[in-house]
């Protein structure tokens, strides 16, 4: 038995693939290649695919990593050589001996965030906003459980790194490093909303393009891409 780790990204129209179609998609690619995969126990057995963290739909990813359980070892090479419809990229591929799940381990994700506005927003200084935003103590929003109550969350717990890239006409592109996994995630959406109403920012948005470019866990106060997460004892 062997488990074998891949990074892929998933972009163009596979964006708008939700998480059990995109399951289901490398599932299919993996059968039709005759790969060696492990099924579960039971009347119902299934192969044992995990991904680190599904994504909303529409939104696109360059480096996103899952897992699959072989009942013995392929080459790599013809792993990465597996054919998958336009908009999905294997880019790395290794066996691993790691008793940690991925999405247990994943703590960050990198996105990189496209608003377009219906006005002019190039005079708005979103620098300086990010820069000031980041000194902050507390900005906080509620968010309802999944037992239904109400949480009240300090947004600024749940970022790691902002950093505004390009604002001109009616466009305006960051790069955020949030929370991501089973201790609380921070969808790249919300953070919009509730740095728009920080600032009173009253433009109506157009479209949110959201791109994540990275999956990570900490070690010695460092972050780590997820798909170099090591063996565990």
């Amino acid at each position: 038995m062997a488990t074998l780790r891949i990074a892929y990204s998933k972009e163009k129209y596979m964006k708008y693939l939700g998480h059990l179609e995109l399951m289901k998609l490398f599932e299919r690619i993996f059968r039709v290649n005759k790969m060696p995969l492990k099924f579960s126990e039971g009347f119902n057995p299934i192969p044992k695919l995990t991904f680190a963290a599904p994504l909303s739909v529409g939104y696109s990813t360059k480096y996103d990593v899952m897992e699959v359980t072989l009942d013995r070892e392929v080459p790599i090479s013809d792993v990465l050589k597996l054919s998958f419809p336009d908009g999905i990229d294997l880019k790395d591929a290794i066996y691993v001996d790691c008793k940690a799940s991925l999405m247990s381990k994943v703590e960050y994700a990198d996105y990189l965030v496209k608003i377009e506005f219906q006005n002019d927003v190039s005079q708005l200084p979103f620098k300086d906003w990010v820069e000031s935003f980041m000194q902050l103590e507390s900005v906080t929003y509620d968010k309802k459980t999944k037992k239904g109550k109400i949480k009240t969350i300090n947004v600024l717990d749940q970022i790691y790194k902002l950093t505004s890239v390009y604002c001109m006409e009616n466009e305006w592109i960051f790069k955020g490093t949030f929370a991501s996994g089973s201790n609380g995630s921070l969808n790249p959406e919300k953070f919009v909303e509730v740095f728009l109403k920080h600032y009173k920012i009253e433009k109506t948005i157009e479209s949110i393009e959201v791109e994540r470019l990275g999956l990570y866990f900490s070690e010695n106060d460092a972050l780590v891409n997820l798909f170099d997460l090591k063996d565990t004892e």
